[in-house]
């Protein structure tokens, strides 16, 4: 999808590509967390772009741990090295990477919420949040709400959720706020993920 001509049939295209043209391929003063399963830190293709601060949300502490595959394909996605001859590349792969940590399965709203504040904390321009679903939650409304207001010095940090990988409605946390910017899956052909 980063140059579709159509060699996987009729599908998206997101003219990434034109856009690194136009706008560049982002910069490594730019910091994107990804608060997932944790990435590979070693990761061959990801290395180079991870910043050293990461953090494991069920244990407070860092660094980050890999609890599943999905953070480190989540970060390829964001950041993977272009034009090193490895894997894929990422639409920002001049950016930098930093690991949060949970593991889907036993994490609390309490352990996301402080995951949010502590990439806050530690510089993130971006924090890109591929899950959701559960109840609403004032902890992560509050979490949401500084990073909004409060990160990046006050300019706010951007706030990027799943909106769920179904045909449905928006989950929450996505749906919580009109400032955050929620993504959801697609088919190679374009169609809504069902």
């Amino acid at each position: 999808a980063h140059n579709n001509t159509g060699q996987q049939g009729a599908g998206p295209d997101i003219r990434t590509c034109a856009g690194w043209a136009s706008w560049g391929r982002g910069d490594e003063l730019t910091t994107i967390a990804v608060l997932d399963e944790g990435i590979q830190l070693d990761h061959p293709d990801l290395q180079a772009n991870i910043v050293a601060a990461s953090y494991n949300t069920q244990t407070g502490t860092s660094p980050s741990v890999v609890h599943g595959p999905h953070g480190t394909a989540c970060a390829g996605i964001v950041a993977a090295r272009a034009n090193n001859n490895l894997g894929v590349a990422g639409v920002a792969p001049d950016c930098s990477l930093m690991s949060i940590s949970h593991n889907f399965d036993i994490s609390s709203t309490q352990d996301l919420a402080d995951g949010i504040n502590w990439a806050v904390q530690n510089g993130a321009d971006v924090i890109s949040n591929s899950w959701g679903g559960g109840a609403p939650a004032q902890i992560m409304d509050d979490a949401i709400s500084n990073a909004l207001n409060n990160g990046r010095g006050g300019l706010g940090t951007v706030m990027v959720f799943s909106s769920g990988n179904n045909d449905g409605a928006v989950n929450y946390p996505a749906n919580s706020n009109s400032a955050i910017i929620t993504v959801g899956a697609m088919s190679p052909c374009g169609e809504r993920k069902t």
